[in-house]
């Protein structure tokens, strides 16, 4: 049964189209039997954020600045309890952290490297306040040491844009517009449905899949470099043709509801050809939201977070644990 279900869930090894899920009884499609990709190929030039907010200043740049999109690296906000904590440890270190990353599970602490497009990253983490009690306080192990190789080999894949697969180094800090829109054709101004996830255009279900999976579906790896981020994803392409994961029901059952829901929709878009639900059928992006879309909202994918009952405000409470992003 272990080899069967290695080939159902790693389908580029079969020949057709399709096969049948000796699992779940369901047919399975060929994830890797569509579109094109740019894996190994030299990074294209790409219309910049501060270009697209030009145009996007009124309905974007409002909300772009507090995006979550737009902060997966930033600048310490004045009065950070995390810095602070660090300047009192480590005032040496703390004069050189230059960028955040993290949340509500961790923050690391970055600074620029020599090299162009990369980042060093400290040992010493910051874990925030837990909900039981436990106080805000750094993780440390030994002396702190700035890490030269954990961004680019980890990281910088969801947490910065345009990543050259031979260096490591990225063009952009954060996501720009062109990790979801694609390499937008300027005359995208006359006809909007010429840019990727554009209200006009009616992308496929397994298009905004691959474009959302390329970073939210973690734990997976590029077949072609082994690293765990896409190699040159551009939107528009199929993620799946190098870009592979572990969806076995075994596996799904071992990850919080958190990352399972994201595993699933992939699951049922990619492998089943289901095309109702994507994650823009409940999340708005530029507005931050989840309240796009109720429709869905008693589906197995949203309960395995949300109560079946009473307000959906109100989440299951769990834990979230990724050896990628350790912690």
């Amino acid at each position: 049964m272990g080899d069967i279900r290695f080939l159902i869930f790693n389908c580029s090894l079969f020949s057709s189209l399709c096969v049948l899920c000796g699992l779940c009884g369901q047919i399975q499609q060929k994830p890797a039997a569509w579109g094109s990709d740019h894996v190994g190929q030299p990074m294209r030039e790409f219309v910049s954020g501060d270009e697209c907010l030009f145009c996007h200043r009124s309905d974007v740049g409002p909300n772009w600045p507090r995006n979550q999109h737009n902060r997966t690296l930033r600048e310490p906000e004045r009065g950070s309890p995390a810095l602070a904590d660090l300047q009192k440890a480590h005032p040496e270190h703390a004069g050189q952290v230059k960028y955040v990353l993290g949340g509500e599970q961790r923050l690391r602490f970055l600074r620029a490297s020599p090299d162009y497009g990369k980042l060093e990253v400290l040992s010493t983490q910051w874990q925030p306040a837990r909900a039981g009690g436990e106080p805000a306080h750094l993780i440390e192990k030994g002396r702190p040491e700035w890490d030269t190789k954990t961004f680019g080999n980890s990281c910088a894949g969801c947490h910065a844009t345009a990543v050259n697969l031979e260096t490591h180094a990225f063009s952009a800090v954060s996501l720009e517009c062109f990790t979801c829109h694609g390499d937008v054709d300027l005359k995208h101004s006359k006809d909007p449905k010429l840019a990727f996830l554009a209200k006009k255009r009616n992308d496929s279900a397994r298009t905004v899949t691959s474009i959302c999976a390329q970073c939210h579906l973690r734990g997976g790896k590029s077949k072609s470099s082994g690293l765990p981020y896409a190699n040159n994803f551009v939107a528009g392409d199929n993620l799946f043709r190098d870009y592979q994961a572990d969806f076995s029901p075994e596996h799904l059952k071992e990850l919080n509801p958190g990352d399972r829901h994201v595993f699933e929709n992939v699951r049922d878009v990619v492998f089943l050809g289901k095309e109702d639900v994507t994650c823009l059928s409940c999340h708005n992006v530029h507005k931050q939201s989840s309240k796009k879309d109720h429709v869905v909202e008693e589906s197995d994918c949203c309960l395995r977070c949300h109560n079946a009952t009473g307000s959906k405000k109100k989440v299951k409470s769990y834990e979230v644990h990724s050896r990628t992003c350790q912690y």
